[in-house]
């Protein structure tokens, strides 16, 4: 069990956390300040800098937000789901569709955690546990109805993980405004991957 000292700490951290969500989406990321985010959650800036930069926050609240669909999506039933898609592609799809509408109902916010991402000096659970977490869940989608064998499964799925995080991060560092053009273009190079026919 936690002792009472770090269960303060890891109160402090989600509310530091959730004041810079907060902030971010109302004011914008380069709209909100360390001291901004301090006042907000009753804190100091140096308990805020503690947690992290301002990068660093914003890497953390975004994956936080794409643990939590991990994590709904772990506890759903298949009356909760619906029906299982007919394709390949379809299932690959539905699997990403969440973390999509998340990135682009922050296009702004994306734009930015992805440049975060991509200067290399902040590391997000994107690329480990939740990559290996997605991985899993989309092997699982390929071989619904033998539409990939077992043997080429985990090939195939990172191969799917690495084409949409390259082509959501792409999209985002880019500034499109046009979720639809992402929507295509994933499942266009979804379905160059996914070569079975169903």
């Amino acid at each position: 069990m936690a002792s009472s000292r770090e269960q303060l700490k890891q109160a402090t951290r989600s509310r530091v956390l959730e004041v810079a969500d907060q902030l971010f989406q109302e004011r914008g990321f380069a709209g909100t300040t360390v001291r901004d985010i301090a006042e907000g959650a009753g804190v100091s800036a140096g308990t805020v800098m503690a947690v992290g930069d301002k990068n660093a926050l914003l890497v953390s609240v975004f994956d936080a937000m794409i643990a939590a669909e991990h994590d709904r999506r772990a506890r759903s039933t298949p009356e909760t789901t619906g029906p299982v898609a007919d394709t390949c592609v379809d299932r690959v799809e539905d699997l990403v569709r969440p973390f999509v509408l998340l990135f682009t109902g922050r296009h702004e916010l994306a734009r930015t955690y992805a440049s975060i991402l991509m200067s290399g000096r902040h590391s997000s659970s994107l690329f480990t546990r939740l990559a290996d977490q997605l991985i899993e869940e989309l092997a699982a989608a390929i071989t619904m109805r033998e539409c990939t064998s077992i043997a080429a499964a985990t090939g195939t799925a990172q191969a799917l993980y690495a084409a949409y995080v390259g082509t959501l991060v792409t999209w985002a560092a880019l500034g499109s405004d046009d979720p639809t053009a992402l929507t295509r273009q994933l499942r266009t190079t979804f379905a160059a991957i996914c070569t079975c026919k169903e």
